[in-house]
């Protein structure tokens, strides 16, 4: 669970600014996510509230989405009960991860009622509920029956029921007996982080570890393994929290891996991970910019893993495809023995009668002279089972060169996909995934459903990527075919130099030359791009091969992407990750 009790207090500490403002709009951008447009005066505070099963949360937000043009119908209910009502107050509950807003509005009648807006945080299980003051459900966002839960019902009618009282005892009401009294009896067995987990309310998995890391042990450590000393470091962590909480001292943050990927979102420092971790100047903005981040990472791989799907759907028909037409051109290879057939039936006519089932000649095209057995139809003439064979020859010679040309159109399929699926395992966010699907669905490898009065999509202009080389060049890198096509013919000048990876799949990169000559500093920092950008970039000596822009040509009917070339020169590079850190700090945004 990325919100944990304590970073929902943190935010509901920073949600007090809410009371007194009013609530001018309501929207359902999403199936299970909620914007309250908050209005003090001089200030608009609009408030995210989101029970979507994986990225439950709650904050003040910078940034919202869109709103649908058709709300739905529990978007309906909430601009009904509490569009221009009065927040009165934003709690939350024991540490529970449950965030109350109540708010006051005009009734039905004309006389002032309240309303409670409730927020249960809570993974799969998380909700939005509206209740009135006698705390009958009006709706929630996701309504649960008696099939899914006997004990607590969440149907228009019902009455409110909070989630079960797990037992847990706030930080905030701690003295050392009473730790005692919880860690005491737990088993000997029990892991530290887990013990706190367990007993001691609004600590979530993290926290807990964190905890266990600043009394001096590991979260993995036995309760058996520490003495009375460790349990006081134990109490000392909790009280310590305990404090933070009471003061608001919270430290909001987004916990990084290696690559800048978001891996946590906390309101107090979380040093037992040891990664870097960015800094907020509050809860709401540190929780938006994870679950932002993290929400387009799901996206992203989800868009990915459809994609990835559907290519390798069409490379397995592409593969079948290939063998059967190999295995066609391989018969078609025995055009040459009808044509040996009929020419020594022929120069042996004088030998054959018809209704002869066989006839064995000397093969004169063998330089032993050895004899060979010659079928025949017996309802044919001799004349006749000659024409036979020869009209076999010319027909298996059809056959060859067409299918030899359905074979290299086949081939030419099948380097397409391989190249759509390196440039989908090389995207970086979603527009490149984006235009990866548009491009599948031109090509007819995927069908959309799209409405008769709509207007077929527009497409922005292409963004490769723009490095500057140490001597001052400008280098262009494609991330996908539509991309390789606008840098190689759009953005590419005859004297431009070009370079792509040798029969790998991979990106078209351009160096543009400014009218003069290409240093070979520029040459090898463009190489290493061509390299690391495509299927070979964990590899070593890559060849990339390198040649002037008007040496490259797209063949007529050749699909995106798709060049053939010549007068190239060959480099070989390895792009390690020390020098492609030194390259992408020359990278030029937008």
């Amino acid at each position: 669970m990325a919100i944990d009790g304590i970073a929902l207090a943190a935010i509901t500490a920073e949600m007090q600014q809410l009371q007194g403002s009013r609530i001018t709009k309501i929207y359902q951008p999403g199936k299970r996510d909620i914007v309250l447009h908050c209005r003090q005066p001089g200030i608009s505070l609009p408030v995210v509230l989101s029970a979507d099963p994986q990225n439950p949360r709650a904050y003040i937000a910078s940034a919202v989405p869109d709103n649908p043009l058709n709300p739905p119908s529990f978007c309906m209910l909430l601009r009904k009960y509490l569009e221009g009502g009065k927040i009165l107050s934003v709690l939350q509950p024991d540490l529970e991860r449950i965030l109350e807003i109540t708010i006051e509005n005009t009734g039905e009648a004309g006389e002032l009622a309240q309303y409670r807006l409730i927020t249960e945080i809570m993974g799969r299980h998380s909700n939005i509920v509206l209740i009135d003051c006698s705390d009958t459900i009006l709706d929630a966002i996701n309504r649960v029956d008696s099939r899914v839960n006997r004990y607590r019902q969440i149907l228009p009618g019902a009455v409110y029921i909070p989630p079960p009282d797990q037992g847990k005892i706030s930080p905030l009401l701690l003295d050392w007996q009473r730790f005692l009294d919880r860690v005491g009896p737990t088993s000997p067995k029990a892991r530290l982080s887990r013990i706190i987990l367990d007993n001691f309310a609004g600590i979530g998995p993290r926290t807990a570890q964190e905890l266990v890391h600043q009394a001096g042990y590991n979260p993995k450590d036995l309760k058996e393994e520490i003495d009375d000393q460790g349990l006081r470091f134990l109490y000392n962590s909790l009280t310590s929290l305990a404090k933070v909480l009471e003061q608001r001292g919270y430290t909001p943050q987004v916990i990084l891996d290696t690559e800048g990927h978001p891996q946590a979102v906390s309101a107090i420092p979380l040093y037992h991970l040891s990664q870097p971790a960015q800094i907020f100047d509050s809860m709401s903005a540190a929780v938006e910019n994870y679950f932002t981040k993290k929400i387009a990472e799901q996206r992203m791989a989800s868009w990915r893993n459809n994609l990835l799907r559907v290519i390798e759907a069409h490379q397995g028909r592409v593969a079948k495809k290939l063998r059967v037409q190999k295995a066609a051109l391989q018969q078609a290879e025995a055009a040459d023995s009808h044509r040996v057939l009929g020419e020594l039936l022929t120069a042996n006519l004088y030998r054959v009668d018809k209704g002869m089932k066989a006839i064995t000649v000397p093969n004169f095209y063998d330089p032993n002279q050895t004899e060979i057995t010659i079928p025949l139809n017996p309802r044919l003439t001799p004349s006749g089972n000659a024409q036979a064979y020869f009209r076999r020859y010319n027909k298996a010679k059809k056959t060859k060169v067409a299918g030899l040309y359905q074979y290299n159109r086949t081939l030419d399929e099948q380097r397409y996909l391989d190249q759509v699926q390196a440039s989908l395992e090389l995207a970086v966010d979603l527009s490149d995934i984006m235009e990866i699907r548009s491009e599948l669905i031109e090509q007819g490898y995927m069908r959309t459903r799209r409405e008769p009065e709509q207007k077929r999509p527009t497409f922005s202009r292409p963004q490769p990527l723009r490095f500057t080389s140490q001597d001052g060049l400008e280098i262009l890198v494609g991330r996908n075919n539509r991309q390789n096509d606008f840098v190689t013919f759009k953005l590419g000048r005859s004297e431009d130099m070009w370079l792509h990876v040798k029969d790998i799949p991979g990106s078209h990169v351009i160096i543009k030359a400014q009218g003069g000559s290409i240093p070979a500093q520029t040459l090898e920092e463009a190489a290493l791009l061509a390299a690391y950008y495509s299927k070979a970039r964990t590899g070593q000596n890559v060849s990339v091969d390198y040649t002037l822009r008007k040496h490259v040509r797209k063949p007529r009917g050749a699909k995106p992407g798709m060049v053939i070339y010549d007068h190239h020169n060959t480099l070989f590079v390895t792009p390690g990750p020390q020098v492609m850190k030194i390259l992408q700090t020359s990278q030029v945004n937008g």
